[in-house]
């Protein structure tokens, strides 16, 4: 028996490339392409869908595309409807996008988001498209320029126009998850951050304070810190800057933009406040960060039912990748080289400078790290100098945003062991562009690509909801070991 979904088509219009500063940001690919949460924007958008609009959903990507849908439309009965949804749509709450499909089967009115080049469109009639079909062909109903004065004007949804960089990044702010305990919300002006974890916010908010003045214009001073009913908060005014995690994931980043960002960076991890110490002192403080984390937490991995259940499959393919092992061998491996750790400085260190806390503007150069580990005293300020380098190589040579956003497929080999496959473009061939400038530095990359795998093998029991992901961590590690131990390039 027909029903009133089969009258409706919904149609997302991604032929669209990104364009001006948003290109800048994610490279020159589809809206529907751009990944957010793990999950492209298209996914996201058909994953938001009721289950009977799946099937009547057409993602136009290409101009061939065009005669198909307008055979459809020209078979279709008096009666049918249709729906447009720019590509370069965004929908920060998915839920009122689910509603509003929902409804479309009852409307009795066509309707746009607004007056001038509309991002949704519902049609009454869907034949009224192909009776404009020259004009659709040439270019999407959202560039269309006469304004949409006889529909009606949509209420209850207003999507994000993905074009323009300040929506775009009001809608991506979110795209790197928060743990558990923590939450973040996002404004037109601030960044606020609230947490259980009372101690750790009280001390990223010390941080700004209590770090020497050089280094505070790198950061966003925080702001207006709260305790409240177990929670302690804190604010940030808000920049419009893309992290360098959405942007090395897509591929945004060019030769000559790359060596900008990464000189900067490094720039500023060279220019850190020093004070000397001792070598015992580093050394000790070393293996609290590189040895004691690890053990610690490969024991938490191994005292979980998912975590026992997820080492005996890998073991299963080899038995070399099995935590135990591998950590054996990391052992040995910092054994050999624990007196390159072994420096005469400490540092004033950031303690977190992944690429999803570096806030950057390729045009501009403006640059802002972001998430500190904290201080709640000057003692604690101090670090290991090469804590912060693995963690900026753990995102460079290490591919962790991409296995930390689904770009990245674990499967078997022929020969039955497993392997990770990672969706690189453009980023191996700028790799070796950080590999230099950490040379020039006057680093071993060994030493530091050491103690980046420690990184792989300690976050483990953080990602343990994600079992390929904790698979691709214990593949990557390994990968990591065999370039310390014997030359070979991951």
């Amino acid at each position: 028996m027909p029903s009133h979904h089969d009258h409706l088509l919904i149609v997302i219009d991604d032929r669209e490339l990104a364009a001006g500063d948003v290109r800048g940001v994610v490279g020159p690919r589809r809206y529907g392409d751009i990944l957010f949460q793990r999950r492209t924007l298209f996914e996201r958008c058909r994953a938001s869908l009721p289950a009977w609009a799946r099937q009547r959903l057409v993602h136009l990507r290409s101009h061939e595309q065009l005669a198909e849908l307008r055979a459809a439309l020209e078979a279709s009965g008096d009666d049918a409807a249709l729906c447009v949804i720019a590509g370069r749509a965004g929908f920060p709450d998915t839920g009122q996008l689910f509603q509003l499909i929902e409804r479309l089967p009852y409307a009795e009115d066509s309707f746009s988001d607004r007056l001038y080049q509309p991002l949704l469109v519902f049609l009454r009639n869907a034949h009224w498209l192909v009776q404009r079909w020259p004009a659709f062909e040439a270019a999407p109903l959202h560039s269309w320029e006469p304004p949409w004065q006889e529909l009606q004007r949509l209420q209850s949804l207003q999507p994000l126009d993905l074009a323009q960089l300040q929506q775009f990044l009001t809608l991506t702010s979110g795209s790197t998850a928060t743990r558990h305990f923590n939450q973040v919300h996002v404004d037109d002006y601030y960044y606020t951050k609230s947490s259980t974890d009372q101690r750790k916010m009280r001390a990223e908010y010390s941080f700004y304070a209590l770090a020497p003045e050089a280094m505070r214009p790198w950061l966003i001073q925080p702001f207006d810190y709260r305790e409240h009913d177990g929670r302690a908060s804190y604010k940030m005014m808000r920049y419009y800057l893309a992290d360098a995690a959405l942007q090395w994931v897509h591929g945004a980043f060019e030769t000559d933009t790359f060596q900008s960002f990464i000189e900067r960076l490094l720039f500023f991890v060279a220019q850190r406040p020093r004070r000397a110490c001792s070598r015992e002192q580093a050394q000790a403080e070393a293996r609290k960060l590189f040895v004691d984390k690890v053990q610690q937490r490969a024991e938490a991995f191994l005292a979980q039912t998912e975590g026992r259940r997820i080492d005996t499959l890998v073991a299963a393919s080899a038995p070399s990748l099995a935590l135990g092992a591998q950590l054996q061998r990391y052992l040995r491996l910092y054994g050999r080289h624990e007196t390159s750790f072994a420096l005469d400085y400490q540092v004033v260190g950031h303690g977190d400078p992944c690429f999803s806390n570096i806030l950057y503007d390729q045009q501009r150069h403006l640059m802002k790290l972001i998430d500190p580990k904290g201080a709640v005293d000057e003692a604690e300020l101090w670090t290991h100098p090469l804590y912060d380098l693995c963690k900026i190589s753990h995102s460079v040579l290490g591919d962790y945003d991409f296995i930390n956003n689904g770009l990245y497929r674990v499967g078997f080999a022929d020969d039955n062991t497993l392997q990770l496959q990672l969706s690189l473009d453009r980023q191996a061939g700028l790799k070796p562009l950080f590999a230099r400038q950490l040379a020039r530095l006057g680093h071993d990359p060994r030493v530091v690509r050491l103690g980046e795998a420690s990184l792989f093998l300690s976050m483990l029991p953080l990602h343990i909801d994600y079992p390929n992901k904790v698979m691709a961590f214990l593949l990557k590690a390994n990968a990591i070991l065999d370039e310390v131990e014997f030359g070979q390039a991951t």
